[in-house]
């Protein structure tokens, strides 16, 4: 299965103040692009929509008012694709893909959409562009950005046993690009634990998986303790077991009767690119309510083209914690010994 990461979920890579509302109404046609690329992904997607003159309330509803068919634009991306080391250009084709129906939002859903891809393996730390061709008037809009490498993880070992009871611990990684004498080309990095969980709620036949995402740090580059060469985060377990305790959807949802069985245990080392984290500064400060933000680096057009890519490491947490956390919460976890 393809390793699908729609641009519209561009707020979720842990920069939740960095709206992607951009003024879509405009007495000039304005081409929009989203697209984050993704060094580990084996499918990189591009949104391109138009703004429109109108009341939004009412035109956002309806999905042709700020969408181009797929004949009025030509697009094209330029880079080094899978093991080539020189450059090349590609026309990027079409495919649709259902987003489904959010009853909060004021954009068209429950519905197939338009979206521009590639399946051509991105590589770390090159610069892409993209460039649009609008056939009614032979406007030209563009945008590149140099992808992030991804990280290797050092600690923890990978498949090891690890526990959150009583000491500070670390996560430590190095970045994985020989091409530029491992230097990183991320912005920024977001560090996360994420506690994994099976569910099964009263009066249901079959479990659900879920998880609860911990922030563990994030900061650009230049101040995250560097040692050997490798970049370096300390955790402490209070914290997690803190933050476990706090869950709000745990502390709403563990009525009598409900059963959980605990997964393994994620560390997420995300790697930002630099348009991204200026996209998180340009907000910081603002309500997350805002129509437009100012940061935009689509020429002649609007929107937001970068790169991200994740790392990630699985791991049984040991006994002792599994069962502090079936004994210490009332959350209905069922103590498992392996």
């Amino acid at each position: 299965m393809k390793n699908l990461f729609p641009i519209v979920a561009i707020v979720a890579l842990s920069f939740a103040s960095c709206t992607t509302d951009f003024e879509l109404y405009s007495y000039d046609e304005t081409v929009v692009v989203y697209a984050i690329l993704d060094t580990e992904a084996d499918t990189n997607y591009f949104k391109i929509t138009k703004s429109f003159l109108g009341n939004a309330l009412e035109l956002a509803q309806d999905y042709e008012v700020s969408n181009y068919d797929y004949d009025e634009i030509d697009v094209k991306f330029i880079g080094c694709f899978d093991n080539a080391t020189q450059p090349d250009t590609i026309q990027l084709d079409t495919i649709s893909l259902y987003v489904p129906y959010n009853e909060s939002s004021m954009f068209y859903s429950g519905m197939r959409q338009l979206y521009y891809y590639t399946d051509r393996k991105l590589q770390s730390g090159k610069t892409y562009k993209i460039v649009i061709n609008r056939k009614s008037d032979g406007a030209t809009i563009w945008a590149q950005t140099t992808t992030t490498n991804s990280v290797v993880f050092i600690r923890p070992y990978t498949n090891r046993v690890i526990n959150l009871r009583s000491r500070h611990d670390s996560v430590t990684w190095f970045v994985n690009d020989p091409a530029n004498n491992y230097h990183t080309t991320a912005a920024y990095f977001d560090v996360t634990g994420i506690f994994h969980y099976r569910e099964m709620l009263p009066g249901s036949t079959d479990t659900v998986s879920r998880s609860i995402e911990w922030n563990i740090q994030s900061d650009i580059p230049t101040n995250l303790y560097i040692a050997n060469g490798s970049y370096q985060i300390y955790y402490s377990p209070i914290d997690f077991f803190n933050f476990l305790g706090n869950n709000k959807y745990l502390r709403e949802n563990s009525q009598f009767g409900v059963q959980r069985w605990i997964d393994k245990f994620e560390f997420r080392i995300s790697s930002i690119g630099e348009e991204l984290y200026a996209c998180h500064l340009s907000n910081i400060g603002t309500s997350i309510n805002i129509d437009v933000f100012d940061y935009s680096n689509i020429v002649n057009g609007r929107g937001l083209m970068s790169s991200r890519a994740a790392k990630r490491s699985f791991h049984n947490l040991d006994q002792v914690t599994r069962y502090r956390i079936t004994q210490d919460y009332d959350y209905g976890f069922i103590y498992e010994p392996n």
